[in-house]
């Protein structure tokens, strides 16, 4: 190899090798406490190694420096992800007195309840436990109700708060987006919520020059958000305001679900697009100035550096107007080659400087999508030559960054927006004169204040037309297209094919040229992969599989049988509908493993933890019915939050007793379905039914909130109750899971589906220790995650998400 070869693919080598390095480090788990030896050992053979090799410019030198990027890469991960003595996190679950100073503007929200609520980001300082002190470091996000008589704070203002320490935890199921690792690639490890009254902020009267940017750069988004607030609904404010500097506070959900319906929804946060359209617009004045090249790279780079700061320089902005400028600063300077060696060493920066980056969907996304309009969307253009310019323009670009993102769009939502085109050519340039004008307006604001309220009311006029364009082409047949999950070998298979799309022209010659001289070998290979799939696809057996769903403090339980019919028992939800179980966990949860329609969903009970989740469901995709408890259908209208008049009340159907549903060989027997005795009914959870699952010689006992005197009457009408796996009653609590119930059912596992941290203290400690007496394996959902059973009847595989957390599925 002659020095200077290959350049391009020597950067997406050592890039590969280093993510290699990230994933390989994720999945074994490794310490650097424990490695750091190895790590040193490996690190220092693999640097001399191709030092040397490099010296000798031997061809195989590449083959050194991959192995040192991916040494160097699980390194950094490992050492990035380690926490460290003093951290915060190590005095969660304790009640503490912390004190720390204020990193990020504070955010203030309206609950569905009408109550104000703010979180502040702090670098924490102290903590104290009882009357001890301890010196710590690291973020936290600090949360309390808002009285309208204590002052906000700002950036670098003192804040002491008390509370109970917590450590930062999402809902953990294959697919969704991991909140608490989203908060830890910001360097956020606990949480503390405000007991009581509300934290001490004392003001800094002599702020860095840094937090001085910041206070000025918050002060400037409040004047944009105030005024807009002045001549306009607030709704449209907090749209604008989103398109403007990102965020998604207050928008409607009906404007939020038809942007993403339509594969524009990166509109309302800062996005590679804010960077180009900016980008474009700076370039466009100075042109008009006459100003050469160099003068017009200068010029975009200070105006997107001053946007990134004006947005908070929140990761994602950073990201994007990093990512943005490389693009748009190849294409400005006629230097595209020169932007995708960029784009690549930019890629690996970041993820050397914060290789925590590499599972976050706003890195994976922004470098993604950069990539392919750099790579894929100028061969896309050269094979559209016949199209007119603006038409294979937009194509190219579009085509280009969604076939980049696909995998990430599939893994993450599930869809893909074939609609995109058409809201690309239509809405989105609607939305970019929205967003310059908004911009121009808070500008003219400080000055004219009268003629920055006219360009605002525009604005809103302009919003409302966006929304009804978006709203129709939303509504189009085929808007949006069901994906199916990829795994990692399908990843690596389809980006294997886009390499060889974007491969040059004299490499694909000789693949080709060598593919033909081997076509005996490879007509062999192809043939004993084909056999050897239909091999496995013949013996393998029939698998049922049961998926306990993390939906925090409540129960849902999916069943699949053999051939892919899908049942529920219970569906989780929240007493104050303050979070959407349904929409935000249940039905990306069935979308990630395909699940398109439910044949049935089984409630235990009435409560909002077990029911509500069922409205959403009942709403977004088919469902043959709904098997209820004795409440009567008003209750579940209720827990639902359905009307009473709403058609879908008409699939509640009570389940009694005795009856029995097989679907594939997959039996579901209704154990125990109790009559409404409202003298009994003290809880709500009298009322529980209980179902049973069989396949072959696997069976599940699913128990809702089943409470001690009920068991003992279910005892007493049933006979043989052993069982494979029950799901623990009542979230473990010590009304439930009597001495003679945990005797009658004999598990091999006990799943106790629960809330991190919940208020109510579940699972009691006397609960589980009577279950592992008795032999039975403890899983939990609010430490494991989603926890998976497959079973052919016969034997049985358990697997967990927090076991597989970084490789999926």
């Amino acid at each position: 190899m002659n020095t200077g070869q290959y350049q391009l693919s020597f950067l997406a080598g050592l890039l590969a090798s280093f993510c290699l390095g990230i994933v390989g480090s994720a999945w074994q788990h490794l310490s650097l406490s424990s490695h750091l030896l190895y790590f040193i050992f490996f690190l220092t053979a693999a640097a001399l190694a191709s030092g040397v090799l490099l010296l000798r410019a031997d061809p195989r030198t590449w083959i050194a420096f991959a192995g040192l990027f991916f040494i160097l890469g699980a390194f950094r991960f490992s050492a990035v992800y380690e926490l460290p003595a003093h951290d915060i996190s190590r005095l969660s679950g304790q009640d503490a007195v912390v004190a720390g100073i204020l990193t990020d503007a504070p955010r203030v929200s309206t609950g569905a309840d009408g109550v104000r609520r703010i979180r502040y980001t702090a670098e924490i300082q102290t903590a104290t436990v009882g009357r001890e002190i301890h010196t710590v470091s690291g973020k936290i996000f600090i949360y309390m109700r808002l009285p309208d008589d204590v002052p906000v704070g700002q950036i670098g203002d003192k804040i002491k708060a008390a509370g109970k320490l917590r450590r930062p935890h999402g809902y953990q199921n294959p697919g969704q987006i991991d909140t608490a690792f989203l908060m830890r690639t910001q360097g956020v490890t606990a949480t503390l919520s405000v007991r009581e009254g509300a934290a001490d902020i004392a003001s800094e009267e002599s702020p860095t020059i840094i937090q001085k940017a910041f206070r000025y750069a918050e002060a400037i988004r409040s004047h944009y958000l105030n005024r807009m607030d002045a001549v306009m609904p607030h709704t449209d404010a907090a749209a604008i305001f989103a398109m403007l500097f990102g965020g998604y506070e207050g928008i409607r959900p009906e404007l939020l679900e038809a942007f993403t319906t339509t594969g524009i929804v990166h509109i309302l946060s800062v996005s590679g697009s804010h960077i180009t359209l900016l980008a474009a617009v700076t370039a466009w004045i100075a042109l008009c100035l006459r100003l050469p090249r160099w003068g017009t790279a200068a010029m975009v780079i200070c105006t997107i550096t001053a946007y990134v700061i004006l947005a908070g320089l929140v990761p994602p902005a950073v990201r994007s107007g990093i990512m943005g400028a490389v693009a748009f600063l190849g294409i400005i300077l006629g230097r595209e080659r020169d932007a995708q060696h960029l784009l690549l060493l930019t890629g690996l920066i970041m993820l050397l400087i914060s290789p925590l980056l590499f599972f976050h969907i706003s890195f994976q996304l922004s470098f993604l999508a950069t990539a392919g309009l750099l790579f894929l969307s100028p061969v896309l253009h050269e094979r559209m030559a016949r199209l007119p310019r603006m038409l294979a323009g937009s194509l190219s670009i579009t085509i280009g960054a969604q076939l980049a993102t696909l995998p990430v769009l599939a893994w993450y939502f599930n869809q893909l927006s074939l609609s995109s085109l058409l809201a690309n050519l239509i809405v989105v340039p609607v939305v970019e004169l929205i967003i310059i004008l908004g911009l121009a307006g808070g500008i003219l604001a400080f000055f004219l204040p009268i003629f920055g309220s006219i360009i605002f009311a525009c604005d809103s006029l302009l919003l409302g037309m966006a929304f009804e364009l978006t709203r129709g082409i939303a509504a189009l047949p085929f808007a949006k297209i069901w994906l199916p999950t990829m795994d990692i070998f399908s990843m690596i298979c389809y980006y294997a094919v886009l390499g060889w799309m974007i491969m040059p022209q004299r490499y694909r010659e000789t693949g080709i040229n060598i593919c033909c001289a081997q076509r005996k070998l490879l007509g062999i290979l192809v043939c004993v992969v084909l056999l050897s799939i239909f091999i496995w696809r013949a013996v393998r057996p029939d698998e049922m599989a049961v998926h306990f769903i993390d939906v925090g403090q409540g129960d849902c339980t999916l069943v699949v049988t053999p051939h892919g019919h899908a049942m529920l028992f219970d569906t989780g939800g929240t007493r104050d509908a303050g979070f959407d179980i349904g929409g935000r966990v249940d039905i990306p949860y069935l979308l990630h493993n395909g699940i398109r329609a439910v044949d049935y969903i089984f409630l235990t009970h009435a409560h909002e933890d077990h029911a509500a989740g069922a409205g959403p469901i009942l709403s977004y995709m088919p469902v043959r019915q709904v098997y209820t408890a004795a409440e009567g259908t008003a209750a579940y209208a209720r827990s639902m939050r359905l009307g009473d008049a709403n058609p879908l009340l008409g699939k509640l159907t009570r389940a009694e007793a005795g009856e029995s549903f097989t679907i594939d060989n997959v039996c579901v027997d209704v154990l125990y379905a109790p009559p409404l005795d409202e003298a009994d009914n003290a809880t709500g959870n009298e009322v529980c039914n209980v179902y049973r699952v069989r396949y072959g010689n696997a069976s599940f006992l699913l128990t809702g909130d089943l409470v001690r005197e009920h068991e003992a009457k279910m005892l007493s009408h049933q006979g043989n109750l052993t069982t494979t796996v029950v799901k623990i009653p009542h979230h473990g609590s010590d009304t439930s899971s009597s001495e003679e119930f945990i005797a009658a059912t004999s598990p091999l596992y006990a799943v106790c589906c629960v809330g991190a941290d919940n208020a109510f203290g579940h699972p009691r400690p006397a609960v589980l220790k009577r279950y592992e007496q008795r032999g039975a394996q403890i899983l939990r959902t609010d430490r494991d995650g989603a926890i998976i059973f497959r079973t052919d009847g016969t034997h049985l595989r358990v697997s967990t998400y927090a076991a597989e957390k970084f490789l999926g599925n």
